[in-house]
């Protein structure tokens, strides 16, 4: 019995342990605009203040692409989108990904003048074409690379809002699951009102935000 005891004791000891769950690699980490597609099955959220808008997001992988969902509110026009959409990982290495974007949004604008005499009010489509590229600076930070072309056409009136932009900024990891964001755009801004002339004017963007990756 002693002995029996003694070699079950041995056996036991001889198990390994399990191995810890490996983490992503430094390309696949953040949950705000980095990775610039998600991998498969991850999950993240995030939000963010900046100017002209604030905002929130939810992103999931599948396979090659990601699904993504945006609410945003630009206080200085006081207009609010809600979208949703798609990133296609197009291309990958050890240290980057790019992703081209597709979303459809709808967008609701009170046409407050206060900052922008050109603005007006209207109930839109908002589709928005764009590419995202997130590239490994070292293993806690992401450069990432944006350009995108949100087109608001108007639907219960003549007119529509193209803004054509790009962005660079950094993603810091300060955990597995938790990270900071911060992006500037700059581009130009065409607006149409009702019974208007288009009128072409700088657009810029900053923005400071969270990422949270549930998995």
């Amino acid at each position: 019995m002693i002995a029996l005891a003694f070699a079950l004791t041995l056996s036991l000891a001889a198990e390994p342990e399990p191995a810890p769950a490996p983490s992503p690699a430094a390309a696949d980490r953040g949950a705000g605009l980095s990775p610039a597609a998600l991998a498969p099955g991850s999950l993240a959220f995030s939000a963010f203040i900046g100017a002209p808008e604030v905002g929130a997001g939810y992103r999931q992988g599948f396979s090659v692409l990601e699904f993504e969902a945006l609410a945003r509110f630009n206080y200085l026009e006081l207009s609010g989108v809600a979208e949703a959409g798609v990133r296609l990982q197009a291309w990958k290495s050890e240290r980057a990904r790019i992703a081209p974007t597709l979303s459809l949004g709808l967008k609701l604008n009170s046409g407050a003048r206060v900052f922008d005499p050109s603005n007006f009010a209207a109930v839109g489509l908002r589709p928005r074409l764009g590419v995202v590229a997130s590239i490994s600076a070292s293993e806690v930070v992401q450069v990432v690379l944006t350009a995108e072309v949100p087109w608001a056409i108007a639907l219960n009136v003549s007119g529509f809002q193209l803004t054509p932009v790009a962005g660079a900024g950094v993603e810091v990891m300060l955990s597995p699951t938790l990270s900071l964001l911060a992006l500037g755009q700059g581009g130009v801004d065409v607006i149409k009102e009702p019974l208007g002339v288009p009128v072409v004017r700088p657009a810029w963007g900053l923005r400071l935000g969270v990422g949270y990756r549930v998995f």
